[in-house]
């Protein structure tokens, strides 16, 4: 299923202001109830609860290519664990690339994605890598 994104500024702010936040060596992790997710859920048409996805990569990170790629897997990332069913909904979460997250793979950002999310309470159960 496609991620909702969150465009908004002022929920970005919200997350960081009001929201737990877990930091590893990777990424950092910005949760935040979500006030709209009813009306999100009343509108999909299955009725289920989701969570906005916001991804930020500064420019200290690197190029545009190393940010997207930082992006590109922070997504799949998220998009492995949202899939297993592990990751508990009607959440605001904002991603934050660190530094290093330019020399990490994908194992490792998924890695400490689960953990960080488990630290925050939203994980439901242990989920491991999906190997193809």
């Amino acid at each position: 299923m496609k991620n909702t994104p969150i465009t908004e500024n002022h929920l970005f702010r919200k997350a960081y202001a009001n929201g737990k936040s877990a930091a590893g060596k990777y990424i950092a992790v910005y949760a935040l109830k979500d006030r709209a997710a009813t009306r999100f859920m009343r509108a999909d048409p299955l009725h289920r609860t989701r969570n906005r996805l916001g991804l930020t990569v500064g420019k200290k990170i690197g190029s545009a290519v190393e940010r997207n790629r930082a992006k590109r897997l922070m997504r799949e990332a998220y998009r492995l664990l949202d899939g297993e069913g592990a990751v508990s909904h009607g959440y605001l979460l904002v991603i934050a690339a660190r530094t290093a997250a330019t020399k990490a793979k994908m194992p490792d950002i998924y890695e400490e994605l689960s953990r960080l999310l488990a630290k925050l309470g939203l994980i439901r159960q242990s989920a491991p890598i999906q190997t193809e």
